[in-house]
């Protein structure tokens, strides 16, 4: 476990070129206030965690760095070109936002865009992992992967379960839980979207297609999410349940 968690890290320092981002943040000594340094070091810590598991899930017994760089890198390079159209709603302001609050305390536009861009990019080894399985090629699963997470509100809901508290190990652990079975069932979903496409179809008309195959299982999902966003109750409890309807969108016509 050490020896894959080891070339995990390295293949996370090097699709991401962490090595030069940490000199980046290190070269704005003096320049800005340490605070803002604080925070994006952890920014990018939390894209190395989140990016080392992502990566032993997919690769349990060995990972080949070199071959791995190789495949994930057309992804990242895809995803930070086209992140901002990508993105919808809030999260396209949210990455807005944040750039301008980074370049207001003085950091380079470069730097900024880089740490904004952070929360998304871990999506690159889902999205990779659904071209691979022949589902579609690089830039369409992306487009998919986005797009659907914006449609049934996955990402809203992966946003409440980022925000539970983690004041002990065992809401840590619970979080964690909800975080990678979400990720498991986007992943999932994107693919059969994908699948049941037709060819040439862009990623609404892909998911129309879907959907109409699907109905009552879709709108029992928004139905649901619906539901708890007027509670405002955001708990293990709740996200629970609106993860169970978002697993039963998978091959419901099986």
């Amino acid at each position: 476990p050490a020896v894959l968690l080891a070339r995990a890290y390295a293949v996370t320092r090097d699709v991401f070129r962490m090595s030069s981002f940490y000199r980046a943040v290190e070269q704005l000594d003096n320049r800005v206030d340490a605070e803002v340094q604080l925070r994006m070091l952890i920014e990018g810590r939390r894209l190395s965690e989140r990016s080392i598991r992502a990566l032993v899930r997919g690769n349990p017994s060995h990972i080949d760095i070199a071959a791995t760089v190789e495949r994930f890198e057309p992804g990242v390079r895809l995803l930070d070109e086209q992140l901002d159209g990508l993105l919808e709603g809030s999260e396209r302001q949210g990455l807005k936002d944040r750039v301008a609050e980074l370049r207001g305390a003085g950091v380079p536009a470069g730097l900024a865009r880089q740490v904004a861009a952070m929360p998304a990019q871990p999506a690159v080894f889902d999205i990779v992992a659904v071209a691979a399985d022949g589902a579609g090629d690089l830039e369409r699963a992306t487009r998919a992967y986005f797009r659907l997470g914006s449609r049934l509100e996955l990402n809203w809901l992966r946003e409440r379960i980022v925000e539970l508290p983690r004041a002990n190990r065992w809401q840590a652990l619970a979080r964690s839980a909800l975080r990678e079975e979400l990720l498991g069932a986007h992943r999932e979903l994107t693919r059969e979207v994908l699948e049941a496409a037709h060819p040439g179809s862009d990623s609404d008309e892909a998911i129309d297609h879907w959907a109409r195959q699907n109905p009552d299982a879709v709108e029992r999902s928004l139905n649901t999410l619906a539901d708890i966003r007027a509670s405002r109750v955001y708990d293990t409890t709740t996200l629970a349940v609106a993860l169970r309807e978002v697993r039963a969108l998978i091959r419901q016509g099986d």
